[in-house]
């Protein structure tokens, strides 16, 4: 499940659909700017926790 969410993120469709969201929720910019520095913590977060594939 998670691996399947990861590979969504990747998918610029998935941002597409992101904005398009926070436009339909009627979003500010500073607020879809807030919601993206949480997305990038969480992203952070993930990669310090995460270990790495072996080549």
């Amino acid at each position: 499940m998670f691996t399947w969410f990861l590979d969504r993120l990747k998918e610029p469709s998935s941002w597409a659909g992101l904005s398009a969201l926070a436009l339909a929720l009627g979003l500010n910019e500073s607020e879809w700017s807030a919601i993206g520095n949480a997305g990038a913590a969480i992203a952070a977060a993930v990669a310090v926790v995460l270990k790495e594939r072996a080549a």
